[in-house]
């Protein structure tokens, strides 16, 4: 299957995306998508440049689009009909955000659901935009989609999965094992269940897990000691403030792949955050019909679920409600407040503009003060 992808967020993630998608069979057109024109038409013009020298002929094109005209982007959507929707949008950049975590130390990491309104406002605009456009265009979200695709869901604006974050780990524990065990990448089989926080704080604190791994037939789980496997990753190593030139090509790569998976209808297995709404991540198989859990024996979904919620509480997430409504944490609420002067418990959806504005402001400034 030929088509055409509708990318929206061209910052250092989704240019990464871009460049991936430009020299990718089964994908003929293009359409990136951002408010800042200047910096966004530039890498659509080198990416284009680039995929040409290297052979490619495809359709890639920009339009400046600000999403929160929801109006104004349905128009769009209905113009270019696209085949997948990708987005890697959020309202704060990591390059804004990580200097205020190096300041914070290791609270940060578990008070990371303090910015999830920051995550949800575009995607959640883009999402209303998609359904009052009428497009039925599949949607992979890419900005913390472990807790922002179960709120989007449980409003009615759900994508299908996610990227990256648990992926990340996964790819760094086959390309492991394929070394320790002198096979192929391609022969190793790895299970893995649980939330964004395995990758940034690993598995030595205690944070809920499922794991296992095999090459053909044969269970490898016991050969190995998992912890160290999981926990001791080039992402954990890297200094703090170098994380995304370290990271944003391989989260690229699992969301290409996902991508091309739908478009070409391969039935990938994979492990994606946030499938059909669900909290965390899980290993999947994904393809144009659209996204299934597949676990190994020993594990049923209700328990995966489980152990995605308690490890999202290492993210400071205590409780998604029925409603989308993010519970935080106590440990989140109180650094939230003492380094952003954020005074909430609990952010409704309908309430996350307001907030959204209210932590740019507050993480900004922080950031200028210690940058």
């Amino acid at each position: 299957m030929s088509g055409t992808v509708m990318m929206f967020g061209i910052g250092s993630l989704g240019g990464w995306v871009l460049e991936f998608l430009a020299r990718s069979p089964g994908i003929n057109t293009i359409i990136t998508c951002d408010k800042k024109a200047d910096w966004a038409l530039m890498k659509t013009e080198c990416a284009a440049i680039g995929a040409g020298q290297e052979g490619y002929n495809k359709t890639i094109k920009f339009e400046q689009c600000d999403v929160n005209d929801i109006d104004a982007t349905a128009e769009l959507l209905k113009k270019y009909t696209p085949d997948l929707i990708y987005s890697a949008m959020t309202l704060l950049a990591v390059s804004e955000w990580r200097p205020t975590s190096v300041v914070i130390g290791p609270k940060f990491d578990k008070a990371l659901a303090c910015l999830i309104p920051t995550q949800t406002v575009l995607i959640s605009k883009l999402m209303k935009a998609r359904k009052k456009a009428g497009i039925t265009a599949p949607v992979i979200n890419n900005s913390y989609p472990d807790a922002i695709n179960p709120v989007l869901w449980r409003n009615g604006l759900g994508p299908w999965v996610g990227a990256g974050n648990l992926d990340i780990a996964v790819g760094e524990i086959r390309r492991k094992l394929s070394v320790k065990e002198s096979v192929p990448v391609s022969d190793v089989r790895v299970y893995l269940i649980s939330g964004h926080a395995i990758v940034p704080q690993g598995t030595k604190t205690g944070l809920p897990f499922f794991f296992k791994a095999t090459i053909g037939d044969k269970d490898i789980t016991s050969k190995h000691d998992v912890h160290s496997l999981i926990s001791d990753s080039l992402y954990r190593a890297g200094p703090a403030d170098k994380s995304g030139l370290l990271a944003d090509p391989y989260i690229a790569a699992s969301a290409v792949r996902n991508i091309k998976a739908i478009l070409n209808d391969t039935n990938e297995f994979a492990h994606s955050p946030g499938p059909n709404g669900l909290p965390g991540g899980y290993p999947i198989r994904i393809s144009a019909t659209g996204i299934k859990i597949e676990l190994p024996e020993g594990i049923t979904l209700e328990q995966a679920v489980r152990i995605n919620l308690d490890s999202l509480k290492y993210d400071g997430v205590a409780e998604i409600k029925e409603d989308g409504t993010v519970v935080l944490t106590d440990e989140a609420y109180h650094t939230g407040k003492e380094m952003y002067g954020l005074d909430v418990l609990e952010f409704r959806f309908v309430d996350l503009d307001d907030i959204a504005k209210e932590l740019v402001t507050a993480v900004r400034k922080l950031a200028s003060k210690y940058r």
